[in-house]
């Protein structure tokens, strides 16, 4: 047998090895947040999802796939983590496909190694959310953008087409990837042009503008005119005014430490911290990237992957100076071009270093997989099964369960079997549709004092923090008993106070 075959199995060993212990540890994990809102919305009927999407900050074709795979497969957490896994598992030869066009077999086979090897993909590949389908998307239109580059714009309209409809309609922050690709299509009609400028086929040239760009021309119009309707409805409806969530102004450790995310997970706050303290590091691989060592890739593929990596990541960090946006989780579709990038840059060198290298990486990033899996200081995790098996166990007629912030109930209500009322802070009522109110302290006050008459014990919930938790805990703490304060998860606690005594 071939040294190549045993790689392609060695390969294909650490995938298999890196999703089944994922799957095993992430498939029964406690239900989160978002996933709770995905399976919550995707149980109504296709209006009411449309409804609940237009006053949210996301876009509707992916609740309404999993509306109809949970119709099949039934309402549990197991079935919705299934679809985006299913997303994940095609995604790969898909990527595969890409980085070998691009490049060659050896790079592909890295790249999609270093793609399921990531703590931070595989995280949202067992998450019930649009992560996976918006990666898989990504891809695709990736795919289709480099064949009409290569024949300047005969083929791929159609897949493109439909890779932009449907990247829009899966997560607004495809637009950035839009923006991106249309930068590098005038740089690097720019760049021909100056290439023919210096030779007899300048002649030829508007031609291969005519059929080079022009070609993009129908089918981005023809999406973003099909994504309007949604776009102006969504307007309409007060674009999402008091439901998104509280996101803090960006900072450049926020740039750092989304790369050490897609890279090594969500491990412990202290080794993130450690991890991202060695961002000058980050001077080796953008060397490699703008050196004059041959590549494996044609100068345009190259020069494409680097502006859909990091483009969108420059747009989303200086519109977030005026509205905070940055969140990793949100970048993810960066992540296919981040990863190849990065395998390319790991076969610059020679041979025998370029295989230790990656045998190293390889082996420090499925050490991060383990880490993040299993530690119960993951900052992500979310556990509010725990907190729910301690309510249903504790709570009695007598007391109330209250949750903020109030989209907080979802997860809640999904284990909650309990005898004790739940209300939300401030008061929301989930089942009609509008917005949430806004929080005042003297609106707390009211609630605690109409409580007090009827209850004897309050049980709170404060998981996710919209900006007026401490005000909440101060008033709790200085105006009633606290009986418990528990900890669950990492910014997940339970407490208790005593309303009034007997």
């Amino acid at each position: 047998m071939t040294k190549g075959y045993w790689t392609r199995i060695i390969i294909v060993v650490f995938i298999v090895a890196s999703l089944g212990f994922s799957a095993s540890t992430l498939f029964h994990q406690s239900l989160r947040l978002d996933e709770s809102q995905s399976l919550w919305v995707s149980t109504k009927s296709v209006w009411a999802i449309i409804q609940y999407l237009s006053l949210d900050v996301h876009v509707p074709l992916y609740e309404l796939i999993l509306h109809f795979w949970l119709q099949i497969f039934g309402v549990s957490i197991i079935a919705a983590r299934s679809l985006s896994f299913l997303f994940f598992i095609a995604s790969l030869p898909m990527l595969y496909l890409v980085a070998k066009k691009a490049s060659n077999t050896s790079i592909a086979l890295l790249t999609i190694t270093l793609y399921s090897l990531s703590p931070f993909i595989l995280w949202y590949s067992f998450e019930a959310r649009m992560y996976t389908m918006f990666t898989l998307i990504t891809i695709v239109s990736h795919y289709y953008f480099l064949k009409l580059i290569r024949t300047n714009g005969q083929k791929g309209q159609v897949g493109y087409f439909f890779a932009t409809l449907f990247g829009l309609y899966t997560h607004y922050f495809f637009v950035l990837l839009i923006i991106s690709q249309c930068i590098f299509l005038a740089v690097y009609h720019r760049q021909r042009y100056m290439e023919q400028k210096k030779s007899v086929l300048l002649a030829q040239y508007p031609y291969i503008l005519k059929k080079g760009i022009i070609a993009f021309i129908p089918p981005l119009l023809l999406s973003i005119l099909l994504f309007l309707p949604w776009a102006i409805y969504f307007i309409l409806q007060g674009a999402a005014g008091n439901t998104q969530p509280e996101i803090p102004p960006s900072t450049v450790y926020d740039l750092f430490q989304a790369v050490v995310n897609f890279l090594f997970g969500f491990s412990p706050l202290t080794i993130q911290s450690m991890l991202v303290a060695l961002w000058p590091l980050c001077i080796i691989p953008i060397f490699f990237l703008f050196s004059k060592r041959s590549a494996p890739t044609k100068i345009h593929n190259m020069l494409y992957f680097v502006s859909v990596t990091i483009l969108p990541v420059v747009i989303c960090f200086l519109v977030s100076y005026y509205k905070p946006i940055f969140l990793a989780r949100y970048l993810i579709f960066i992540t296919p071009s981040f990863f190849f990038l990065l395998s390319w840059m790991l076969f610059q060198t020679s041979k025998q270093l370029s295989t230790l290298v990656i045998s190293i990486f390889a082996f420090i990033m499925f050490s991060f997989v383990v880490i993040q899996n299993i530690s119960n200081s993951t900052p992500v995790k979310e556990n509010y099964e725990g907190v729910v098996r301690y309510l249903n166990t504790h709570v009695t007629p007598s007391d109330i369960v209250a949750i903020s912030t109030p989209f907080t109930i979802y997860p809640i209500e999904y284990y909650y079997t309990g005898s004790a009322t739940i209300v939300t802070i401030p008061l929301w009522d989930v089942y009609k549709s509008g917005s949430i109110p806004p929080y005042t302290t003297a609106k707390l006050a009211t609630q605690m004092k109409s409580y007090a008459s009827v209850y004897q014990d309050i049980y709170v919930v404060l998981s996710y923090d919209q900006g007026y938790e401490a005000s909440i805990k101060k008033y709790l703490d200085t105006h009633y008993q606290r009986k418990l304060l528990k900890e669950f998860s990492p910014g997940l606690e339970l407490r208790e106070y005593k309303l009034r005594y007997e």
